[in-house]
């Protein structure tokens, strides 16, 4: 495939994943879900160019994202998460094939990424602490919730992947290997 066809298919991605990320100013209840949509476009750029171009992406969009987002919140869910999850969740699941092996690994990168969420939050963003831990004996019910939306977000990416796969990826693939 041509370099130049692949830096293209790239940066239609990462205009794509900054103009959702945009939306999280014109938005501001979209803070999680527009940063977990943005990064579910990374899925193409792995099947179709591969994971190397994916994070080169997620890199872009990120340093992009610092500079045109109000919402800092966001940033930080797709800095520290969504942005690079689809990429990394293909390296699992190839890397280790038995699923048991792949949740807990995949399910320690979620726990970790949230709790660097939280502490950026306090110490970049200046959230008081106590909004966090003002919950008292709900947080340990939170964080189960979190893990299990995190769960079906997972399952939901795997469904995408293979409808992507069915229904997208002939037509994408002809399109970016075309001679000229």
């Amino acid at each position: 495939m041509n370099r130049t066809i692949r830096v293209a298919f790239c940066g239609v991605a990462a205009a794509l994943e900054i103009v959702l990320l945009f939306l999280t100013n014109l938005v501001p209840t979209a803070t999680i879900a527009l940063p977990a949509l943005a990064g579910v476009l990374l899925m193409a750029v792995v099947m179709e160019i591969g994971a190397k171009w994916s994070w080169a992406v997620f890199g872009i969009s990120s340093v992009l994202a610092f500079f045109l987002l109000s919402d800092k919140e966001a940033f930080l869910m797709y800095l520290l998460f969504f942005g690079y999850y689809p990429t990394l969740k293909a390296a699992i699941e190839n890397r280790f094939p038995s699923k048991a092996i792949s949740w807990v690994i995949k399910l320690l990168v979620f726990n970790a990424a949230m709790a660097a969420d939280v502490l950026a939050a306090i110490w970049f963003l200046g959230v008081p602490a106590a909004s966090f831990w003002g919950l008292g004996i709900f947080i340990p019910l939170f964080w189960l919730a979190a893990n299990a939306v995190f769960v079906i977000y997972d399952l939901a990416l795997s469904g995408l992947v293979l409808i992507y796969w069915q229904r997208l990826h002939h037509h994408i693939s002809r399109l970016i290997s075309r001679k000229r």
